[in-house]
């Protein structure tokens, strides 16, 4: 994905009170308010990282890997492999 940005703005055209949520959005997002409108001020380098993230279709963590298991359903599959006798040929 590429990000298209649709306007660039450098921090002297912000009041101080816009310069403060700049200061902020250094150790993380931060909400604005305008009107009925929200948005999220963050550093570039953050935005890229969330894009890569979410581009990424591997779990990131255990509850991701978990997310749908149903025991049950795993038994019955397994349930054939497991009655099958050893051939003598298993790698562990």
């Amino acid at each position: 994905m590429h990000l298209v940005f649709v306007a660039d703005y450098s921090a002297t055209d912000f009041s101080k009170k816009a310069s403060r949520a700049l200061d902020a959005a250094v150790q993380g997002a931060v909400r604005v308010k305008r009107r009925d409108e929200v948005f999220v001020l963050l550093r570039e380098r953050q935005l890229e990282e969330i894009v890569q993230d979410a581009s990424d279709p591997r779990p990131k963590t255990l509850e991701d890997m978990i997310t749908g298991y149903d025991a049950a359903e795993i038994k019955s599959r397994m349930s054939g492999w497991l009655a099958d006798e050893p051939t003598g040929k298993e790698v562990l």
